[in-house]
């Protein structure tokens, strides 16, 4: 037993020395990974800071603190009107609050929202390669997520939807190399097209945007706005957000709201409670529109940016039992960690009994692993340390190349930890 615990001991250590590489957020696949290369489920709130940048006095990070969110995605505008929007120092103490408080600042522009032209989407991009922007994102880049814009262009509300699919492409390529050229290395999250509302097109050129980045390092949004996208319904919902799954692409909800608005505000009233709960099952991350104030009232999480003062749509959010800010967001184990990974980062959860099973055990050299966490890495060794190598066979089936007989350990990276499970090979 004392030697199998050294192994194991070695094979944790292996782990941290692997979670201290990421200088950045980075995505593997459907995964958004942490600098400690944990697996982060973006749940939080949609804010414009400073009161929509009328009042530099005015900033609640520290109130949305107060809710457990993991993420805060901030409102920011080019064209400075209000002139807030044009002096950095009110955007970098926005971002710097939001870490401190341990949440991940997701910057993004409005300027564009719902807006159809390629030209205008490309021109606003430009303000992420200015030098004061790059200081700031370079500061912050290892809890930085940008948002290029805010629900611009259309695809099949377009006269052509084959064309506009390219263009959207295109445009969107043109815009994330010009912005890696220009030294920018953390996530870039791209909003759908359709006023952020289709997931569809999103999940079709996912992956070919993912490899037109020459980091690899896009998430994806669409904004649950789908009373008639997805008909309202649960069951159009589901089927939605399993069609993007399919497609192993990084993607979250970036606005969740109780209501729509149309040719009056508030207009139609949305299932998000059903959107929240499948998101829950999937394991997809949201973030809820908005802290306040809105062109809706009744739309706010705050009645007036305090959390003493939460709206009946804002107590939901919050603590809801099911869903709710309160018990489901986690936090990045960087920021957990006042922006490092801790030794014990990777190996705090080994002794914790995860939820894994590999089967059949003992085995011929082919074996199943099922798990409710969400599986982010696994490694196979031998006895003495040495990594064994294996074969992916199905999402859920691996076979090692070297069938010989013997004790073999199987270590499982999750979510919620890591798990080492020994495996016998006959």
């Amino acid at each position: 037993m004392k030697y199998i615990f050294t192994v194991l001991l070695i094979v944790s250590l292996n782990f941290v020395s692997n979670s201290q590489i990421g200088t950045t957020i980075h995505v593997s696949g459907k995964n958004i990974l942490g600098p400690c290369n944990d697996t982060i489920i973006l749940r939080g709130i949609n804010y414009a800071p400073y009161n929509w940048g009328n009042n530099s006095a005015d900033l609640k990070i520290d109130q949305i603190a107060l809710s457990n969110a993991n993420c805060v995605r901030m409102v920011w505008y080019k064209n400075p009107t209000p002139a807030l929007y044009g002096n950095y120092v009110y955007l970098d103490s926005a971002i710097s609050k939001c870490i401190q408080k341990k949440m991940i600042p997701i910057v993004e522009l409005h300027d564009q929202t719902c807006n159809n032209s390629t030209a205008a989407l490309i021109t606003l991009a430009t303000w992420y390669t200015q030098p004061a922007i790059l200081t700031i994102v370079n500061k912050y880049k290892h809890s930085l997520i940008l948002n290029i814009a805010n629900e611009a262009l259309y695809v099949t509300w377009a006269s052509n939807s084959v064309t506009a699919q390219a263009a959207f492409t295109n445009t969107y390529t043109s815009i994330v190399n010009s912005l890696r050229t220009a030294g920018i290395t953390v996530p870039l999250l791209i909003d759908g097209p359709e006023c952020g509302t289709n997931l569809d097109v999103l999940a079709n050129i996912g992956t070919t945007l993912q490899n037109n980045d020459p980091l690899k390092n896009l998430i994806f949004s669409t904004h649950g706005y789908w009373y008639g996208y997805a008909g309202n319904d649960s069951t159009q919902m589901a089927g939605k957000i399993n069609y993007a799954i399919s497609k192993n692409i990084p993607f979250i909800l970036g606005e969740v709201a109780n209501l729509q608005d149309d040719t009056v505000n508030c207009l139609y009233t949305l299932k998000y409670q059903a959107l929240l709960r499948i998101l829950k099952t999937k394991k997809i991350g949201w973030l809820s529109w908005s802290w306040g104030p809105d062109v809706c009232p009744t739309r706010q999480i705050s009645t007036n940016g305090l959390f003493s003062s939460l709206s009946p749509y804002g107590n939901d959010i919050i603590y809801n039992s099911v869903y709710g800010l309160a018990t489901t967001a986690v936090k990045s184990v960087y920021l957990q960690n006042n922006k490092s990974c801790p030794i014990t980062a990777g190996i705090q959860n080994l002794n914790k009994e995860l939820n894994v099973l590999i089967y059949p055990n003992p085995s011929n050299g082919s074996f199943e692993i099922s798990s409710e966490e969400i599986i982010t890495d696994v490694k196979v060794f031998d006895v003495i340390g040495n990594e064994v190598k294996f074969e992916k066979n199905g999402s859920e089936i691996y076979s090692l190349q070297a069938k010989r007989s013997g004790i073999y350990f199987v270590r499982v990276n999750s979510n919620n930890g890591i798990v080492i499970k020994k495996l016998i090979i006959e």
